[in-house]
């Protein structure tokens, strides 16, 4: 401990305290300090084994430079990484936002046309979930482009496993199945039905697994905060 404190110019008193985290800030983990660190110890460990005078001033001060270039740094590269990929996001959301916008432009511009009442609903279905789709995009668009991310706030589980009911009796009631009409537009629509109620218990089963992950994550928080007894 003595040699160490006599390396560094500090007290042995001010060593233990490093050691034992009182004094200092712990340095967030990173490879690219590895080589600046162990740098300095090789050097600390070889004047000590060399019985010279420890490390002047200007070498700490110079390490410590070193140390916190190398954390702005990754700082700054991190920074850069998501505002690239933010940019690069918000490019193809924009194009699909416009694609799901024509083509329910067109959908109900042909629908106008058409004669035939299935395939008018069919192309009429269709704009609906461009117009969905057109509508999640542009939220999605607007949390990156201000960086406001909404807080996770899904219904309760009741609802939820009571929603799944449902969909799982939906299921049960496969239209496409069961009614064997022969328009092969109107069997298009109901596989349609039969494919949607298959897409929400496949996504309500997913908000579920969601909300239990978040209520685990929020109880293993408030276990750590509660001081013990």
């Amino acid at each position: 401990m003595k040699e160490i404190a006599a390396a560094l110019n500090v007290t042995p008193a001010a060593v233990t305290q490093y050691l034992r985290g009182k004094r200092g800030r712990t340095l967030p983990e990173s490879p690219a300090l590895e080589p600046v660190i162990s740098g300095l110890a090789e050097k600390v460990s070889q004047r000590i084994r060399a019985g010279m005078r420890g490390l002047e001033m200007a070498e700490l001060v110079e390490a410590a430079y070193q140390i916190m270039a190398v954390g702005v740094g990754e700082r700054i590269l991190r920074g850069t990484v998501w505002e690239h990929r933010r940019i690069q996001w918000l490019d193809i959301l924009k194009q699909r936002l416009e694609l799901e916008l024509r083509a329910a432009q067109r959908c109900l511009e042909l629908a106008n046309g058409i004669r035939d009442d299935y395939s008018k609903l069919l192309l009429r279905m269709i704009a609906s979930d461009s117009i969905r789709h057109a509508d999640v995009v542009s939220q999605i668009i607007s949390w990156l482009e201000t960086g406001h991310t909404p807080p996770f706030e899904p219904p309760g589980p009741d609802f939820l496993s009571a929603m799944l009911d449902i969909e799982d009796r939906a299921q049960e009631l496969s239209l496409r199945r069961r009614i064997k009409i022969p328009h092969p537009v109107a069997k298009l629509l109901l596989e349609w039905i039969d494919l949607d109620e298959e897409k929400h218990e496949k996504v309500i089963g997913r908000m579920l697994k969601l909300l239990h992950k978040s209520v685990g994550r929020s109880s293993d928080t408030s276990k750590s905060l509660t001081p013990p007894a």
